[in-house]
């Protein structure tokens, strides 16, 4: 009797029960190109916000040099975008980083250290799921709608964005455009490309007006035209000379080194998930190619927006005035950002709020629909590897996009909204526990070549002195990852000892994943599945 063939053995008994864990292709397609990855992890980074948080606590850093920690900050994340780019092209695969690092650490512990790092990415993802809806309303549409209200006279409209700045608007805003986006994200990943160039597009048409307007203004413009705007919306008279003065105490100190290496973690906050579309591995064309000019160009991009901003909005309205705003008393009930700032330069009309603040409205929720493709497809790879029910990788053959996956983030995405429109996260909740992860697939990446040697060999590698490049990398990655965790956790103006709470969260998230990743794989060992073979291979697209 002729030998059976490798196809015809997985029909037998003993391989058939192993199938589970064979990994079949996922059923994605592949829709996005270079201009689509680039935009896309420009809207993980985000210059807009970036600056709003950096400026909302500016008095923390006295004698920091800001755009020096612009500079650094972009510099500590090089090493990340090396190593993601080049795992990315060398293993393009649903769940990124959790494909790699679960195959590098091999059979023994890399079922453990994966499922630890993906269960830990996804808990972070979720928060960033809900937390954007509120930024959108606080920080994106309840200042377009001031300035509406301020261009036209219509009390509603000054009304509506007291309401929507409010616990009950945030909550309210946030649940519909979470329900609507969980319809685009079930639709596809070419419905959502198409929708985030147009979106991109009038969000970059903001940014360059606002940019070309802050260079272009006096100083003695900026405070006078502040003035009026402040008592338009009911706030106290003379607010430029109130905030002048309540910045003189922190403003314009000597250079400090402390202060200028903490405050890289606004501009870390932003650069540090600039690589995220190694998540979508297996929907990027030429993966190679597209995943590194969508990755380092996207870098590039923010770093010089963030840079362009901070320069310009400290030159134009002096150290005193910005390290003040945020703590004066103005006699309003919420913080004013810096696209109102643009809108009053420009003069009080509705062309130019909706301009300036309906543009802004763009950046402020694009973390959003990123985070879900990152837990969805993290939630896709644990599943078809035989860690989660088969359910949640089922991929809907119309749209091609794991449907039951993303009603799972939709629902855990509502919760963190909730969670952070009630105070109990916060902006940078989760944070450093996903840094840790950047720790771990460091490492990995240092192993890359000696425990995948085929894999590595097969992709066109390159040594420094017999060194793999990727190992250097992969090293460098994990040591300024170490570096990005004391200033996340340390720093003075938002860091995670500042918060009792945090400090609970970003400990305890990697542990709970860890033991989570021992129950599940230790279960299902005692109960005859074994899921090291999962590891024991490349899964296909």
């Amino acid at each position: 009797m002729a030998a059976k063939t490798p196809t015809e053995a997985e029909t037998g008994s003993e391989t058939a029960s192993r199938r589970v864990f064979a990994r079949d292709a996922t059923g994605l397609r592949k829709d996005a190109g270079p201009l689509d990855i680039f935009i896309y992890n420009i809207n993980n980074q985000n210059v807009a916000l970036g600056v709003v948080f950096l400026f909302g606590v500016l008095a923390a850093y006295p004698g920091g040099n800001f755009a020096l920690s612009v500079i650094g900050a972009t510099l500590l994340v090089i090493p990340l975008y090396m190593v993601y780019s080049r795992l990315s092209a060398d293993m393009p695969r649903s769940g990124g980083d959790y494909v790699w690092v679960s195959r590098i650490f091999g059979t023994s512990l890399g079922p453990f250290v994966g499922f630890t790092l993906a269960a830990t990415l996804i808990m972070t993802a979720f928060t960033a799921i809900g937390a954007p809806m509120a930024f959108m309303t606080q920080y994106g549409i309840a200042p377009m709608m001031r300035e509406l209200g301020d261009a036209t006279g219509w009390s509603w409209c000054a009304s509506f964005g007291t309401w929507a700045y409010g616990e009950t608007g945030t909550l309210v805003i946030g649940t519909v455009f979470l329900a609507a986006f969980t319809g685009v994200m079930i639709g596809g990943v070419r419905l959502y490309m198409r929708i985030q160039k147009y979106a991109f597009l009038l969000a970059t048409i903001g940014l360059v007006l606002g940019i070309v307007v802050i260079y272009a203004t006096t100083r003695s413009g900026l405070h006078h035209d502040f003035d009026g705007y402040v008592q338009r919306l009911g706030g106290r008279p003379n607010a430029s000379a109130l905030a002048v003065r309540g910045g003189t105490a922190t403003a314009n100190k000597g250079f400090s080194f402390h202060s200028t290496f903490f405050a890289m973690l606004w501009t870390l906050y932003m650069v540090l998930f600039g690589a995220s579309s190694c998540y979508i591995g297996s929907e990027v064309r030429q993966p190679a190619r597209t995943q590194r000019i969508g990755m380092f160009g996207s870098l590039a991009f923010t770093a010089i927006g963030i840079l362009l901003l901070v320069v310009g909005l400290l030159h134009l309205g002096g150290e005193s005035f910005f390290m003040g705003l945020s703590g004066a008393d103005l006699g309003l009930a919420f913080p004013l950002t810096y696209n109102e700032l643009v809108y009053a330069m420009l003069g009080h009309s509705w062309v130019w709020a909706l301009l300036i603040g309906g543009t802004f409205v763009f950046w402020t929720y694009v973390w959003m629909p990123i985070n879900f493709f990152t837990a969805t497809r993290l939630l896709l790879a644990l599943s078809l590897d035989g860690y989660l029910p088969r359910r949640v990788s089922t991929v809907n053959r119309r749209f091609g996009t794991p449907h039951v996956a993303i009603l799972i983030c939709a629902l855990f995405g509502w919760l963190s909204l909730f969670l952070f429109v009630h105070g109990t996260i916060s902006t940078v909740t989760l944070t450093f526990a996903a840094i840790v992860m950047f720790v771990v697939s460091g490492v990995g990446a240092a192993l890359y070549p000696f425990t995948l040697r085929r894999v590595w060999q097969s992709s066109k590698p390159t040594t420094v002195l017999g060194v793999p490049v990727i190992s250097i990398w992969g090293t460098l990655q994990a040591a300024c990852s170490i570096v990005i965790l004391y200033i996340f956790w340390n720093d003075p103006g938002g860091g995670i000892h500042l918060s009792h709470t945090n400090e609970v969260l970003n400990v305890g998230a990697p542990l709970l994943a860890l033991v989570l990743a021992v129950v599940v794989i230790v279960g299902r060992r005692l109960g005859g599945t074994d899921l090291r073979l999962a590891s024991a291979e490349i899964p296909p697209d």
